[in-house]
C-alpha cells in the first residue's frame, strides 16, 4: 500500500490582488516552507519530492482583502510535512491561518490519473510545444514516458500507458510565478489509463505525489486519480 500526506494550506488574503498575483505569493510562502525544510535541497536544480495544486476558489479573477483561500501540498517526505507542522507563516499579501495533513492510502489498483491543473510537456527543444499536432499522440507519450523514468529513477523507460485522451480542445496559457521572464508555457489537461501491472501502478502512485510534467511545484500537473 502506498500512502502519502496531503496538506490543506488556509490562508488569509491581507491586500486586494489579481488571481495571478495571489498564487505568486502563495508559491512564495510554500517556497519558504520548503527552505525551513532545506534552503539547499528549495534552490537545488532537482526533481522535487512534493506537489502543489493552484489556489480554490479557482474561478475568482481578484482577491479581496479578507477572503479565505486555499491550497494543497502533496508529498511523501515526512520532513517536509514537519517543517509545515510547526510554522504559520506570512507573506506581503497572504497569511497562514490553518494547515489540515491528512495521510491519503491508496490500497487499490488504479485505473486511471488525470490532470486537476494543466500539465506542461515539451519535447526535444524546451519550448517546444508537442501537441502541435493534436492527431498525433506519439510524441506526447514518449515525453510522458521519459519524464516517468526520470522521476522514478527507472533504468529504462516502462510503457505504462494503456490509453491517453487530451481533455482540452486548445492549449491552455501559462504563466509560472516563480518565472521572472514572463514566458508565457503551453499546458493541457490529460486523461491516462494506467496498466495493472505493479510498475505501472508505482509510477502513477508517483505521479499523484510529485505531479506530472514541469514545473509542478507551483501549481501545475496536479494530479487526481479514480480505482
Amino acid at each position: 500500500m502506498r500512502s502519502y500526506k496531503e496538506l490543506l494550506i488556509k490562508f488569509l488574503v491581507l491586500e486586494n490582488n489579481s488571481k495571478d498575483k495571489i498564487l505568486k505569493e502563495a508559491i512564495n510562502v510554500i517556497d519558504r516552507y520548503i527552505c525551513i525544510y532545506s534552503k539547499e535541497y528549495h534552490e537545488k536544480s532537482t526533481l522535487k519530492d512534493y506537489s502543489v495544486s493552484r489556489i480554490e476558489p479557482c474561478l475568482c479573477k481578484e482577491y479581496k482583502r479578507g477572503d479565505i483561500i486555499s491550497i494543497k501540498v502533496r508529498t511523501d517526505k515526512d520532513e517536509i510535512v514537519k517543517a509545515f507542522e510547526e510554522n504559520l507563516l506570512e507573506n506581503i499579501g497572504l497569511k497562514v491561518i490553518f494547515i489540515d495533513i491528512k495521510t491519503i492510502n491508496i490500497g487499490k489498483k488504479i485505473s486511471e490519473i488525470y490532470s486537476l491543473t494543466p500539465i506542461i510537456l515539451s519535447g526535444e527543444s524546451e519550448n517546444k510545444y508537442i501537441l502541435a499536432n493534436r492527431e498525433n499522440l506519439k510524441e506526447l507519450k514518449h515525453i510522458i514516458l521519459k519524464n516517468a523514468k526520470a522521476k522514478c529513477s527507472l533504468l529504462e523507460e516502462h510503457d505504462f500507458i494503456e490509453e491517453i485522451t487530451v481533455k482540452n480542445k486548445y492549449p491552455i496559457p501559462l504563466k509560472i510565478p516563480r518565472d521572472v521572464n514572463g514566458i508565457t508555457y503551453l499546458g493541457d489537461k490529460l486523461q491516462i489509463k494506467i496498466k495493472s501491472d505493479k510498475l505501472s501502478q508505482e509510477i502513477a502512485n508517483m505521479f499523484i505525489v510529485k505531479g506530472m510534467g514541469k514545473h509542478c511545484t507551483c501549481g501545475n500537473g496536479f494530479i487526481n486519480y479514480k480505482i
